[in-house]
Parts: structure tokens; sequence; C-alpha cells
């Protein structure tokens, strides 16, 4: 009887030892995963107002992107979070992505929607400081955004930039007029920047509609209209002067065949 009661407790004693040591092995691993799991594992949804529900979200916080290569699938809305830039990437056909971010820039968060004749290829730099041979603008947010197709390609796209004024005002050391932020782009024909028509949506981002891709930036300015309506000016003496060169030209051709 008391070898059967000693058996018994050296079996429990066995199974208790046991559970112990899974528990000390296994405990850690949990506290672990639970923190490195992104926020889809968690189903937490990330900081991004007006994410789609088919969004796809590919978690690199831990990634400065230098030359990173991302694939966008057609009509799937792709949401890229790295450590100091996140952005929603929507396109109508596959298209490739190779980003690079300057990690001095502040942290941003970018909306973009394309809508292109065909696949593309889109090498996107973020910055501090615009390329080579475009001066630089007074009063932006601090960044340049430079996106280049790889090919001569028509496209209808939307950009978007998530305004927090109050970050803004931190980060820049001064009071930031939200009414006065506008899109430009570098007009590398006339070496200046262009103010593009644009407005703030219900989900706090700042919005412009283009037809080109080139250096783009935001910008607060004394007047956006004022600014705007000079861009178009530009634009209509440029094209006045075309014609009258135009005219020229065939004024001289006509005279010489007369001779």
């Amino acid at each position: 009887m008391i070898g059967n009661n000693w058996k018994l407790n050296r079996a429990r004693i066995t199974v208790f030892v046991l559970a112990m040591l899974l528990s000390t092995y296994v405990a850690p691993l949990m506290i672990v995963q639970a923190g490195t799991e992104t926020p889809s594992e968690t189903g937490k949804a990330p900081y991004f107002p007006g994410l789609p529900d088919n969004a796809v979200q590919y978690n690199k916080t831990d990634v400065t992107p230098v030359a990173q290569m991302e694939q966008v699938k057609a009509g799937e809305p792709a949401l890229f979070l790295y450590r100091n830039t996140t952005m929603l990437m929507n396109c109508t056909r596959n298209c490739d992505l190779d980003f690079t971010a300057d990690p001095a820039v502040a942290p941003k968060i970018f909306g973009f929607s394309i809508d292109p004749n065909q696949t593309m290829k889109l090498t996107m730099n973020l910055s501090g400081s615009p390329l080579e041979g475009e001066t630089v603008m007074k009063r932006t947010l601090n960044f340049y955004l430079g996106i280049e197709p790889n090919a001569t390609i028509q496209l209808n796209a939307q950009i978007r930039l998530h305004i927090n004024q109050t970050e803004l005002n931190q980060q820049l050391n001064r009071e930031v007029n939200a009414s006065r932020l506008t899109w430009m782009y570098w007009n590398g024909t006339i070496g200046e920047w262009e103010a593009v028509e644009s407005y703030m949506d219900q989900d706090g981002y700042l919005v412009c509609n283009t037809d080109h891709f080139s250096t783009w930036t935001v910008a607060e300015i004394d007047n956006a209209e004022e600014a705007l309506q000079f861009g178009l000016n530009m634009a209509y003496v440029y094209a006045a002067i075309s014609v009258v060169v135009a005219v020229v030209l065939a004024v001289g051709i006509v005279a010489l065949k007369k001779r």
C-alpha cells in the first residue's frame, strides 16, 4: 500500500515538474511573439484616416526605405508602413515601386491614386532638399517628393498629404496656417515652382489632381488663389509667345517662297 502511494506521489511530482519546465520555456516565447506582431496580426488598424477596408497592409516600420522595391497590384490598395513614411498606393494597372526616404524627413502620411494607360514603374524619392537644378521653395513643409515614371505615360493621379497642424507647428517651430497650404510642382520648362489647385478633404488630407509627375512639395503661401492665377497667367503668356513665334515663322516662309 505504501509502495503504491509512493509511486502515485512520484508520478504527480513528475507531472508537476514537467508542467513547470514547459511553462518556463513557453512563456518567454509568447511574450516575444506578442511584442513582434504587426498591427494587422493584432487586429489593430494602423493610423491612416480614410483607410479602405480592402487595403493590403505591409508593416515595415523598422525599415527606412533605400531603393525599396515594392509591387502594387492593379485595383488592390496597398498600405506601406515604413519608419518615417506611411503611404497608400492605389493604381488601376500593375505598378512596380522603387522608394527611398531620407531619414531626416519628419514622418509623413501620403495617399496616391493613379490611373495610367499602361503598367509602369515609379521611382520615388522623399528628401529634405530639392533635386539638383531645382530651387529651394520658401515656407515648405520641409520635404520634396520626386516621382518619376520609367517611360512616357499618360495618366491621371491624385496626391494627398495628411495635415496635422499641431505636429507641423512643432516640427517647423512656427504657426502653420493650413488654409494657405497648397501643392506645388517644379516646372522644369520655365524653371519655377507652380502652385496646383488644392483642397482639404473630410479626412484631413491636402489633395491635388494632376496628369503628370515631377518633383512635388507642399508650401504655405500668402494667397494660394493668387499663386495659382499667376501660374495660369504665365502659362497663357508662354502660349501666346508660341503662337506669335509660329505666325512669324509662317510669314517668313511665305515671304521666302514669293521671292
